[in-house]
């Protein structure tokens, strides 16, 4: 009962519909894949190129632990909501009760709705970061033009859309049609992904230092240049706290997103042991997996040559799109095996595939915490009796991402880059309703959610505020002027899910439902 209302007469329905088909390993797999340590780990090669300078002193290591350290905090409250409210959308109702709706409502959407243009990101990357560059690099080491030019055609603006739509289609297709394989498929994904992962380190540890660096060196003689000649170029400190400071924005695409045991707790079976293997599990291991990677790479090429690659390597080579990171490194000093070096790059170009699966899931899921709130049209809540699965959310985050694929494979991903706030600003939201909710009482282990709380919003609004108004994160043009599609995009969300509810109170008001007595316990499961 709901303020003496029948339950089923303020929710859409008595039950959600849905099936508790997820255990504690495939949540851990789906928030490995959603953290994404793999996705970021051959961007946060080249992050340093994106800033001033190349930022000098921006060393991957110290900021990956950095901001580890920082998501321990949040970790603690997501394990609290995933025990505490055990629904689908769990962060979303637990704001929404603390807080109230038009609150969760204003958060929740833009969040949502900013995974659209990520899953359009994430595509692009599984061409333009992973597929391409390795096709290029290996038909590079190897002497094969034909593989070159596949790597090109690879990289045109309707390959990748024609590529992107067709991967969303069949993902999104199992999604519909079986939930439980869909999130299956999202931990093959994974583990698929890290045994490329674990081949490239194989490389990168089982070369010594010297092997690895004279193998790049006699490659890079081929194309008139060499190891010195890159490391040389380089002069600046080890460390420096300000280029640290730089780098956490970029380390916010993947590490924070521990929320899909929150997003999914209504669909798990264990939830006591998922709780924790679905958000410390995930988020620590990724950070301590991606410090560890890029410390692997500054120690196999020296910081040095790290630092300057990007900026010094040959023009030749990064005209075909064979561009340097770690994974490009270890193909260099493979490519005596063929074999390997294409099942290790075709491999690690899961983690995008992973990446496109845990955001399409996660969005439905919000989608449909929403509707069943009657905030959203009720429509969206619709179950499939036959599939057990949201199949209206699941098209909605699938048809929604397909404009942004054109836009991205017609520009570059910081053109919607910047959206990413909306994130950072919900983040921050839910270490202030940790707070909110440990001073009411609700909390156990009271100072730890408190401490927990502030820490998470303090580090996550300065996020939100290095997004919004430093000029690298995509929130401005090359010539400074403002990026409307990205700021226009995060000022809609806010605004009209700010409207939200008063839009549907009113709304449900003419038809006899008081829908602010939804707010006041939690939905059905």
């Amino acid at each position: 009962m709901a303020g003496g209302v029948p339950q089923s007469k303020v929710f859409v329905r008595e039950a959600t519909g849905l099936v508790k088909s997820v255990g504690p390993l495939t949540i851990f797999f789906s928030n490995m894949g959603e953290v994404g340590f793999g996705t970021n780990l051959l961007f946060l090669n080249a992050a340093d190129s994106y800033l001033p300078n190349g930022n000098p002193g921006g060393n991957v290591v110290f900021a990956v632990l950095l901001f580890t350290l920082f998501v321990a905090f949040e970790s603690f409250i997501y394990y609290r909501v995933v025990q505490d409210v055990g629904r689908t959308a769990g962060d979303y109702v637990w704001i929404s009760r603390t807080m109230g709706p038009v609150v969760g409502g204003l958060l929740v959407l833009g969040f949502t709705f900013t995974g659209i243009p990520f899953i359009a990101i994430a595509l692009n990357w599984l061409v333009t970061l992973s597929l391409s560059p390795s096709i290029a690099t290996i038909g590079a080491v190897t002497g094969s033009q034909s593989v070159v030019a596949l790597a090109s055609n690879l990289a045109s603006p309707t390959t990748i859309i024609i590529l992107s739509v067709l991967v969303l289609a069949i993902i999104t297709a199992v999604d519909v049609f079986s939930p439980k394989n869909g999130f299956r498929l999202l931990a093959a994904f994974v583990g698929v992904a890290l045994v490329g992962t674990a081949m490239m380190a194989a490389v990168l540890l089982g070369f010594t230092p010297a092997a690895l660096r004279s193998s790049v060196d006699s490659f890079l003689s081929t194309y008139n240049s060499s190891y010195s000649a890159i490391s040389s170029q380089y002069h600046g400190p080890y460390v420096s706290l300000p280029a640290l400071i730089l780098l956490l924005p970029f380390i916010s695409f993947s590490l924070p997103w521990i929320n899909n045991a929150a997003a999914f707790s209504g669909e798990i079976k264990n939830l006591r042991r998922s709780a924790w293997m679905g958000t410390f599990m995930p988020a620590l291991i990724s950070g301590l997996l991606l410090a560890g990677f890029s410390g692997a790479y500054y120690r196999g090429l020296g910081f040095n040559f790290s630092m300057a690659a990007s900026g010094s390597w040959p023009s030749a080579l990064n005209s075909i799109g064979a561009t340097p990171n770690m994974l490009t490194i270890a193909t260099i000093a493979m490519r005596g095996s063929p074999v390997y070096i294409w099942v290790m790059n075709l491999a690690f170009a899961f983690w995008y595939l992973a990446a496109v699966q845990q955001t399409i899931l996660s969005i439905s899921r919000y989608v449909f915490g929403l509707s069943f709130d009657r905030v959203l049209p009720t429509r969206l809540a619709d179950v499939s009796e036959r599939f057990h699965s949201p199949v209206i959310s699941l098209l909605v985050a699938a048809l929604g991402s397909i404009p942004f694929i054109a836009v991205v494979a017609y520009t570059n991903f910081a053109s919607v880059f910047s959206t990413t706030a909306l994130g950072m600003l919900f983040f921050a939201f839910v270490g202030i309703n940790g707070v909110v909710y440990a001073l009411r009482g609700r909390a156990q282990m009271k100072g730890v959610t408190i401490v927990s709380g502030v820490v998470t919003a303090v580090f996550f609004s300065a996020l939100t505020y290095m997004f919004l108004f430093m000029p690298y994160y995509g929130s401005y043009l090359p010539n400074g002027s403002p990026n409307w599609l990205s700021l226009g995009l995060i000022i809609f969300f806010i605004v009209m899910g700010a409207l939200l509810y008063p839009i549907s109170k009113a709304y449900h008001a003419r038809r006899g439902i008081d829908v602010s007595l939804i707010f006041r316990e939690l939905p059905p499961e």
